[in-house]
């Protein structure tokens, strides 16, 4: 599997290598490292970035995820996060609401 994975990476990092020539060739490679490296920096760009490849790893089957156990952490995480801030919330709400109301 290694040797699979090995190889698939290496022309991968072969093709990047290459895009990186063509673009370090171009006349406006301050405008496009720029763009690069503002595209990068994006908190989005980066979360849609690692979303993309975990789809990818899954279409491709190299990865097979736990989803009960992501579900399962995620349900977790939830609930604590309620249970530290979510109820304090909604009593003040609802305090504030009937204050208004009376």
């Amino acid at each position: 599997m290694f040797g699979f994975l090995g190889t698939h990476l290496g022309q991968s990092a072969f093709v990047g290598v290459a895009a990186v020539i063509v673009l370090l060739k171009f006349r406006r490679y301050r405008a496009v490292g720029g763009a690069a490296i503002g595209a990068v920096s994006s908190a989005a760009t980066v979360g849609i970035a690692i979303v993309v490849a975990l789809f990818g790893l899954v279409a491709l089957g190299y990865w097979d995820p736990p989803v009960s156990e992501i579900v399962g952490d995620a349900l977790g995480a939830s609930r604590a996060l309620y249970d530290l801030v979510g109820e304090w919330l909604v009593e003040q709400t609802l305090g504030r609401l009937e204050d208004v109301a009376a």
